[in-house]
């Protein structure tokens, strides 16, 4: 190994971050493992993000900034970065969330004990603005004690609407040499899942998936939060990048092929509540009870939005000197 090689590079996409880019360049700087690059660059940003790394990093040789000349999305920004980074093992993270101080010293350790190609560690999912400390994104006995994660599991918890915990929205630490033999990158197609696809690329050629079941990894939750925003086009995107894998899905084994039917029926379906919702807030009930009679598995999806608002009523009236409120309707 190059004694000048870091350990670790961490990539960051930013677009117009600055209102936390501060706090999640320092919890990189700071943390215990310091043989780090951090990368970040910047993806055609208008606010001042450039400013503030500038004066977050107060000089520190280990950051490295690159400047996009147009907004591309979150996995063309990664591409750039993964082209210029030199570590060992590459971070993803993302320009508005926080990491504990030992978590890239820890990650780190898991996958080389344990010979992965591949790591990710619970999240921590916290409300920005909230003094409350937040609460572990992964629960229930099968996160508590590290373990491999297979093709089946890795794609069954990404069903869409799904009680099960979305696996693709942890973020990994990948072995370096895993993404250039033969080279992978982002699909740049993808505003949304594209780590997840990345990760499902290379369990499908055998590399192999490890739990750090810590939670590490402190997952900002505010209005801006691109996660939270499904669109159409999305789902779409998710679709067809699920479809060009499809050959590689044919020779799999029949508990791989079920989750991936499963999964790609669930995005099917979204597609169909999309449209059954645009057609109702449009006031054109015929239309939206004939798009919701083509898939009948929609219709328990039809009741989330009214689930919702029970939820964030229920929470209110917990709360110490809450004032009336009115009933909901439908």
């Amino acid at each position: 190994m190059n004694d000048n090689q870091p350990v670790v590079s961490v990539i960051t996409a930013n677009f117009n971050g600055a209102a936390h880019l501060a706090a999640a360049v320092r919890s990189v700087l700071d943390q215990t493992l310091a043989s780090l690059e951090l990368i970040i660059v910047d993806d055609g940003s208008s606010d001042d993000s450039l400013a503030v790394i500038g004066q977050a990093a107060a000089g520190d040789p280990r950051v490295r900034v690159f400047v996009q000349p147009r907004n591309g999305g979150p996995a063309v920004a990664r591409n750039r970065a993964l082209d210029e980074a030199r570590g060992r093992w590459i971070a993803v993270f993302d320009s508005d969330d926080l990491m504990e101080p030992d978590r890239l010293e820890r990650l780190v350790a898991r996958a080389e004990a344990d010979g992965a190609d591949m790591v990710v560690d619970n999240l921590m999912v916290f409300q920005d603005g909230s003094l409350q400390p937040g609460k572990p994104f992964l629960a229930g006995r099968g996160f508590v004690q590290p373990r491999w994660i297979d093709l089946a599991e890795y794609i069954a918890g990404a069903r869409l609407y799904s009680r099960g915990p979305v696996l693709g929205y942890l973020k990994p630490l990948f072995r370096a040499a895993s993404l250039q033999t033969p080279k992978l990158r982002y699909r740049e197609d993808l505003r949304i899942g594209e780590d997840y696809d990345l990760v499902l690329r290379l369990l499908l050629r055998g590399r192999k998936l490890r739990l750090e079941p810590a939670a590490l990894y402190r997952y900002r939750k505010h209005g801006a939060s691109i996660s939270h925003v499904m669109r159409r086009e999305h789902i779409e995107q998710m679709i067809a990048a699920d479809g060009a894998l499809d050959a590689e899905f044919m020779r799999q084994p029949k508990d791989v092929r079920q989750a991936q039917a499963a999964r790609r029926r669930s995005l099917r379906n979204a597609l169909v509540y999309d449209r059954v919702i645009e057609r109702l807030k449009a006031r054109d009930l015929p239309r939206a009870m004939a798009a919701s009679l083509t898939s009948p598995s929609v219709w328990p999806l039809l009741t989330m939005p009214i689930t919702a608002r029970l939820k964030r009523l229920a929470a209110r009236l917990k709360r110490p000197g809450a004032p009336p409120v009115r009933p909901v309707t439908a």
